[in-house]
């Protein structure tokens, strides 16, 4: 009798999106700092993945504007200049000023309350006397807050602009920034949620 069960067959595009998931990871948490070269051959070595899928994964990664493949120099983590910021911040400022429009008009009572409850836990966790052991659920709860203004907004078209990956991935790292830069206050930021709500 045949032992053999059948198995899923795991093709190269599903380990380089894994390797992918796993480098985009370590960029926004800042375990890759920006400037960074990275060491691709110790990546892979690191990863027990071949050169092809590494190398999709790599040029996934450039696309989202995390990292600069240069063929003569190797590649490197890409830093946030401070046009890079004022652009990312510029988008979404006009991505999400347009949805609150949009939203106040076809956000039912419902809708409101989900907000204040994304609000009142974004408050709860900037309460922690440790900042640190909560950013990164802090994160997403404010990623999830942003979204779902936009979401309210009832616009598929402005969702999709809205989630377009590499202005999220560059908006965590400059939250991350800010984060590292401002004493690890969550105060400072909850404020800015309150008022958003208030509006």
């Amino acid at each position: 009798m045949d032992t053999l069960t059948t198995l899923p067959r795991i093709n190269a595009q599903s380990i380089s999106n894994r390797v992918h998931e796993i480098l985009r990871e370590k960029i926004l948490n800042g375990e890759f700092a920006p400037g960074v070269r990275l060491d691709i051959a110790n990546i892979a070595k690191q990863l027990g993945v071949s050169r092809t899928p590494l190398k999709e994964a790599l040029n996934q990664l450039e696309i989202d504007g995390l990292i600069e493949i240069n063929p003569r120099s190797g590649t490197y983590v890409t830093d946030l200049a401070p046009e890079d910021v004022a652009e990312c911040c510029e988008v979404r400022r006009v991505l999400e000023v347009y949805a609150v429009e949009l939203a106040v008009q076809r956000a039912s009572d419902e809708d409101i309350k989900t907000l204040q409850d994304l609000v009142q836990e974004l408050a709860e966790l900037a309460a922690v006397k440790d900042p640190d052991a909560v950013y990164a659920r802090h994160l997403r709860v404010d990623h999830e807050f942003h979204r779902q203004i936009v979401a309210l907004a009832r616009n598929s078209r402005l969702s999709r602009a809205h989630a377009r990956e590499n202005i999220q991935e560059q908006i965590k790292r400059i939250k991350r920034i800010r984060y590292s830069q401002s004493g690890r206050d969550l105060d400072v930021i909850q404020q800015e949620h309150e008022r958003i709500m208030a509006a």
